[in-house]
């Protein structure tokens, strides 16, 4: 069994949960088999905490058989914007997509670290003001996958009903990252 350590960072079993349910059969034997050797069984209830090193080779998996005809930044932004897509199809996802039509696009980003929090037990977000409609958002670690963060953003303010949401990497420093976030009112 997969238990946390006090220190450890890691991703809680809901955010495996997400990325299990995404995945749900579309995913070959090859892919389950590699999956299964990392201690995961997409049938069986996830674990409370998965070691940080699981949920990376987890997502290199899970890209590769999702994506196999894109580029490894394109495959990865597009699996952090499934990742959000596909929680606002359950009951609890629509209800916080409704939630974020009426936060709006500002305060939505104010609560991301809050949402990122609940996924894993290391991610903090910063956000600095540029504009009413633009923000630069860092966040600490993005285990070298920045388009999957770049990913993750797109489709969180997309959900917020803005036109023309704009998300760019403008600096990468370390498993750091800092975004240019913009949109049109």
């Amino acid at each position: 069994m997969l238990m946390m350590a006090q220190q450890e960072r890691g991703v809680f079993g809901n955010t495996f949960h997400g990325l299990f349910q995404l995945a749900h059969g579309r995913l070959s034997a090859g892919a389950r088999s590699a999956l299964g050797r990392l201690g995961l069984q997409l049938e069986a209830p996830p674990q409370p905490f998965y070691p940080l090193s699981i949920w990376r080779h987890s997502l290199d998996i899970i890209v590769r058989e999702l994506y196999p005809d894109l580029q490894r930044d394109e495959a990865y932004r597009r699996l952090g914007q499934r990742m959000v897509l596909d929680v606002s199809e359950s009951v609890l996802g629509r209800g916080m997509l409704a939630l974020g039509r009426a936060l709006g696009p500002r305060r939505l980003l104010m609560r991301m670290n809050h949402n990122f929090r609940n996924a894993d037990n290391y991610v903090q977000m910063q956000l600095t003001e540029l504009s009413p409609t633009a923000y630069e958002v860092w966040i600490n670690e993005t285990l070298g996958l920045p388009s999957y963060y770049q990913g993750i953003l797109e489709a969180a303010l997309g959900a917020t009903g803005v036109r023309e949401a704009h998300v760019r990497s403008v600096r990468v420093d370390g498993g750091s990252c800092t975004y240019h976030v913009e949109w049109h009112a």
